[in-house]
């Protein structure tokens, strides 16, 4: 991997396809999570506005089953390259698999 995430798709939402303006997202957010998010680059996604901030994206309150599939991906990415579902759950004080 040269250290460019991946998840991070170049203008392109890795939900629905769009190309466009992105946000950043970071899976496991909130303040200490999206701090250690920064640390492991593939847990961050690219999402256009609507998947990220409408009712039905991610923060949205009709985005939860969006949002799990984004921690799910994120826990997946983090066991693929990073560390143990161990290390995970201390790092992020939960499973989501």
């Amino acid at each position: 991997m040269d250290g460019k995430c991946f998840a991070l798709n170049g203008g392109k939402c890795n939900n629905c396809g769009r190309y466009g303006q992105t946000e950043e997202h970071h899976a496991l957010h909130g303040t200490a999570n999206r701090k250690i998010c920064d640390k492991y680059p593939l847990m961050k996604f690219d999402l256009c506005p609507s998947c990220h901030r409408s009712e039905r994206g991610v923060h949205g309150r009709d985005g939860h089953e969006l949002d799990l599939k984004f921690k799910q991906t994120a826990q997946k990415l983090f066991e693929a390259h990073y560390g143990t579902r161990e290390e995970f759950i201390n790092l992020f004080g939960r499973n989501y698999l």
